[in-house]
């Protein structure tokens, strides 16, 4: 019996703490609708949203490059006995960037042109004698035999001669080869040797580029490249300067790549000394106008990741959450309107910022 008691008593006080937990003891709340509290400060100005006209433009992603660019190599093996340039330096048409070691083609020079002298004194004594034998011949004193090694003697010293002045040639165009200067008036990108190195023909000594005939070269959708034509002026967008500059399509590659789908788009650059080969920039193609929606950056308000606004109702202001896009260009207060609102509809802004 007592054990009965006891459980019924369990029972009770729990089906007290639930009709408690429910909210059975405390005081209704009656039906009908509750109007939510203003949060957008007195003397708020309602302002209409009305659409306006913005221009759509494509942003191809692209990079700088420079037009004229060369890689100065050696085309001799060879060691390093100067390098008269850094990289950032400026430098002329025919300035000197690197200088060879020459000693060993000097040499080589010298030999050659001895070479030629001695050809020069055997061509001199064999045609002599060769004359000396052909009037002998024509008298019948010396054999036809004679007469033809005279002859052989005089077109095999010729022909010495011949290739000692060629072996002078090369060897002059060889000592040429030790003194490496600027083909082109520009800005030294980069140096690859220093004095003392030891250089193979081919190896790479100083890279430098033309700085007034930077272009932008970017990829651009297939159907968008299409609608492009040589000639085109266009702007582009050069983040690291902050600025927009005029540019002009120069050419366009006549192949897509298929994995992307893109064209390569040249588009020519200013001549500005800010700009450098690398850089990041965006090439901004016009395609037309849309309709958009803009209110001010204060009208928006902040609930942790969602975005909201109070519109104004007969029952007082009331929040409507928003999707905001970026800013107007040219107008950073101004935000568009992604979703949530649409044209003609009121919003509340708060009366300091007007």
């Amino acid at each position: 019996m007592k054990r009965l008691l006891g459980a019924l008593g369990a029972l009770a006080v729990l089906a007290v703490g639930l009709a408690w937990l429910a909210g059975m003891f405390a005081e209704k709340i009656p039906p009908g609708t509750v109007t939510p509290a203003a949060t957008v400060a007195r003397g708020a100005t309602a302002v209409v949203l009305e659409p306006v006209r913005v221009p759509v433009v494509e942003q191809a992603v692209g990079t700088v490059r420079a037009r004229d660019e060369a890689l100065i190599a050696t085309r001799i093996s060879a060691t390093v006995a100067s390098v008269s340039v850094r990289a950032g330096d400026a430098v002329s048409t025919g300035e000197p960037l690197v200088r060879l070691d020459a000693r060993e083609l000097e040499a080589r020079l010298a030999q050659a042109r001895e070479a030629v002298v001695a050809a020069r004194a055997a061509l001199g004594a064999a045609e002599p004698d060769y004359q000396r034998l052909r009037a002998l011949f024509d008298r019948g004193a010396v054999s036809r035999a004679d007469l033809e090694r005279s002859d052989a003697a005089v077109r095999s010293a010729r022909a010495e001669l011949a290739r000692a002045e060629r072996a002078v040639d090369e060897a002059e165009i060889a000592l040429g080869h030790t003194e490496l200067a600027a083909p082109f008036a520009g800005r030294v990108i980069e140096r690859y040797v220093e004095p003392g190195d030891t250089v193979i023909v081919g190896a790479p000594l100083v890279r430098l580029y033309d700085p007034a005939r930077l272009r932008l070269e970017a990829a651009v959708r297939e159907s968008i490249a299409t609608r492009l034509a040589r000639g085109d002026a266009l702007q582009a967008r050069i983040d690291a300067l902050d600025r927009t500059v005029a540019v002009d399509v120069e050419e366009i590659v006549p192949s897509a790549d298929p994995a992307s789908r893109t064209f390569v788009v040249k588009a020519r650059l200013p001549d500005d000394a800010s700009l450098y080969p690398g850089m990041f920039a965006r090439l901004l193609i016009p395609l037309g106008e849309r309709e958009a929606l803009y209110l001010p950056r204060a009208a928006v308000a902040r609930v942790g990741q969602l975005e909201y606004v109070e519109i104004p109702t007969d029952t007082g202001p009331r929040r409507r959450f928003v999707r905001i896009g970026a800013a107007a260009e040219g107008a950073p207060e101004r935000l568009e309107v992604l979703s949530g609102l649409t044209a003609g509809e009121s919003i509340l802004v708060p009366a300091s910022v007007n």
